[in-house]
């Protein structure tokens, strides 16, 4: 990625978390983004569609890890010992635990959530070839698991102790079975 795309992209992901932390992201206006990014708006039209492409881009950029790691879950493996699943997405979280803080008061969390719990199912089922179809127990279990661990650990935001969580959610995973 050139370096000025790089820059503007994260001056304007800088803004967006500054700005979800003083009002809800509906009421956040380009103009006003732009003056906080320190860019034009041409600059802004040229990498995102509206305000709304641009926050969700931003939430994005912060659940790509997660999502990567969802997509070489065995569904299988992790029934005998999540250990290690756990450990990959609580790493993920924890180097975006600020953002996830400030996204997490903002007014597109809910819908943000449900979207980002819906692509990780999907990786999951995916991956292992599940269909709610042909294999409905795995996916609600899978769906189940996934809207858990992301309340538990998103829910006492600021705090957030990655050990406890980390071998709570193991605790739980090996009991789901």
């Amino acid at each position: 990625m050139d370096r000025r795309v790089k820059r503007t992209k994260t001056a304007v992901f800088n803004a967006v978390m500054d700005l979800m932390i003083e009002k809800e992201s509906s009421k956040i206006t380009v103009r006003e983004l732009c003056q906080k990014a320190d860019i034009n708006k041409s600059t802004f039209y040229l990498h995102y569609k509206s305000i709304d492409d641009c926050i969700q881009s931003c939430f994005d950029i912060i659940t790509n890890g997660i999502i990567e790691v969802s997509k070489n879950i065995n569904y299988h493996k992790i029934q005998k010992d999540p250990t290690d699943i756990i450990s990959r997405m609580m790493d993920e979280v924890e180097k975006n635990i600020d953002y996830l803080y400030k996204f997490k008061s903002s007014s597109i969390c809910a819908p943000s959530l449900r979207m980002l719990k819906q692509k990780m199912t999907d990786a999951i089922c995916k991956h292992n070839n599940f269909t709610l179809e042909n294999n409905y127990r795995e996916v609600m279990n899978i769906t189940y698991a996934i809207a858990g661990c992301i309340d538990v650990i998103l829910e006492p935001l600021p705090t957030f102790d990655k050990a406890n969580l980390s071998a709570m959610l193991i605790n739980q995973l090996k009991k789901a079975q």
